[in-house]
Protein backbone atom coordinates (compact mmCIF):
# COMPACT_ATOMS: atom_id res chain seq x y z
CA UNK A 1 0.00 0.00 0.00
CA UNK A 2 1.43 3.41 -0.70
CA UNK A 3 2.16 5.97 1.86
CA UNK A 4 0.55 9.49 2.73
CA UNK A 5 1.79 11.95 4.72
CA UNK A 6 -0.56 14.84 6.45
CA UNK A 7 1.16 17.70 7.68
CA UNK A 8 -1.15 19.82 10.25
CA UNK A 9 -1.79 23.41 10.65
CA UNK A 10 -4.44 23.96 14.00
CA UNK A 11 -4.36 26.60 16.49
CA UNK A 12 -0.86 26.10 17.65
CA UNK A 13 0.80 26.21 14.63
CA UNK A 14 2.38 24.00 12.24
CA UNK A 15 2.19 20.35 13.68
CA UNK A 16 4.22 17.40 12.77
CA UNK A 17 4.51 15.57 9.76
CA UNK A 18 2.82 11.79 10.34
CA UNK A 19 2.84 8.96 7.62
CA UNK A 20 0.05 6.85 6.97
CA UNK A 21 -0.79 3.46 4.67
CA UNK A 22 -3.97 3.47 2.50
CA UNK A 23 -5.00 1.74 -0.27
CA UNK A 24 -5.72 4.89 -2.39
CA UNK A 25 -5.66 8.67 -2.74
CA UNK A 26 -9.23 8.88 -2.24
CA UNK A 27 -8.84 6.85 1.00
CA UNK A 28 -6.13 9.43 2.35
CA UNK A 29 -8.59 12.13 1.56
CA UNK A 30 -10.75 10.63 3.07
CA UNK A 31 -9.14 10.34 6.48
CA UNK A 32 -7.62 13.92 5.68
CA UNK A 33 -11.17 15.26 5.96
CA UNK A 34 -11.72 13.10 9.25
CA UNK A 35 -8.18 14.54 11.04
CA UNK A 36 -9.85 18.10 9.88
CA UNK A 37 -12.99 17.45 11.41
CA UNK A 38 -11.29 16.16 14.56
CA UNK A 39 -9.44 19.27 14.93
CA UNK A 40 -12.23 21.88 14.65
CA UNK A 41 -14.17 19.39 17.15
CA UNK A 42 -11.16 20.91 19.62
CA UNK A 43 -11.53 24.20 18.97
CA UNK A 44 -12.41 26.33 16.02
CA UNK A 45 -9.79 28.18 14.17
CA UNK A 46 -8.65 31.51 15.71
CA UNK A 47 -7.28 35.08 14.16
CA UNK A 48 -5.11 35.99 12.93
CA UNK A 49 -5.50 33.15 10.28
CA UNK A 50 -8.42 31.79 10.92
CA UNK A 51 -7.81 28.36 9.42
CA UNK A 52 -7.04 25.19 10.13
CA UNK A 53 -6.05 22.77 7.73
CA UNK A 54 -4.91 19.08 6.82
CA UNK A 55 -2.11 19.07 4.01
CA UNK A 56 -1.16 15.59 1.90
CA UNK A 57 1.88 14.32 0.64
CA UNK A 58 2.51 11.47 -1.35
CA UNK A 59 5.35 9.19 -0.29
CA UNK A 60 8.08 11.05 -1.99
CA UNK A 61 6.80 14.50 -0.23
CA UNK A 62 5.12 16.03 -3.45
CA UNK A 63 1.94 17.77 -2.58
CA UNK A 64 -1.02 16.08 -3.81
CA UNK A 65 -3.47 18.49 -1.85
CA UNK A 66 -4.65 20.38 1.32
CA UNK A 67 -8.05 20.57 3.09
CA UNK A 68 -8.81 23.55 4.87
CA UNK A 69 -11.36 24.93 7.27
CA UNK A 70 -11.78 28.91 7.31
CA UNK A 71 -13.41 30.63 10.23
CA UNK A 72 -15.13 33.92 8.12
CA UNK A 73 -16.94 36.40 10.69
CA UNK A 74 -19.03 38.91 8.80
CA UNK A 75 -19.92 42.39 10.34
CA UNK A 76 -23.54 43.24 9.87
Amino acid sequence: MPKFYFQLFDRDGVGTETGYEFESIEAAKAEARRVLAEMAAEGLPAAPLNMLSVELFDESRRPLAELRLILEEIAK
